[in-house]
This record gives structure tokens, C-alpha cells and sequence, in this order.
């Protein structure tokens, strides 16, 4: 893969998605098969090349700093990824 090959904001908008899902499956809103499907969809669509073992970790690690930014600014870990999702919805499709 090279960088012609990467189309930022849809694989920002995957992983913002798959943060979201990682915190949501953390808490129990999302159960583990939904999280399971997910992940695999969103892996076969994003990131075909790239071990679903990895891109779920990646995600836990994404989950892990936003906790820890939330926790630095005193939030909530639902507003850091609220934040994230607000400036993504601002960027332009390509």
C-alpha cells in the first residue's frame, strides 16, 4: 500500500467507527459477536490486507488513549469520541 492508495476520510470514518464500537463493546452495550461483525466488516472493506487480530488491538489501543485523555481533561470518554466524530464530520469526502 502506498499513500496514493489510502482514502483518508473513509478509513478515518472506519476507524472512528471501530473506536466506537471497541468502547461500546467495553462497556456492554455491544455484545461480542456484534463487535466480531464489525470488526470483519469493516476489515474486509477498509483493510483487507491487514490480520483482524491486529485491527481489533489497534482499536483497543485507540479506546485505551482516548480513556486516557478523557480521564487527563477530566471528561467522559463518550465526549472525546464525540469530539473525533465532529471534527471528521467537518473534513471534506476526499
Amino acid at each position: 500500500m502506498t499513500l496514493r492508495d489510502i482514502d483518508g476520510p473513509a478509513e478515518l470514518r472506519a476507524g472512528l467507527a471501530l473506536l466506537t464500537a471497541t468502547h461500546q463493546m467495553l462497556d456492554g452495550s455491544l455484545t461480542g459477536p456484534q463487535y466480531a461483525r464489525l470488526v470483519d466488516e469493516t476489515t474486509t472493506e477498509h483493510w483487507a490486507d491487514t490480520p483482524q487480530d491486529a485491527v481489533r488491538a489497534v482499536a483497543y489501543l485507540g479506546v485505551r488513549i482516548a480513556s486516557l485523555f478523557a480521564t487527563a481533561t477530566d471528561t467522559d470518554i463518550d465526549v472525546v469520541l464525540g469530539f473525533l466524530g465532529c471534527e471528521l464530520a467537518s473534513l471534506p469526502d476526499s
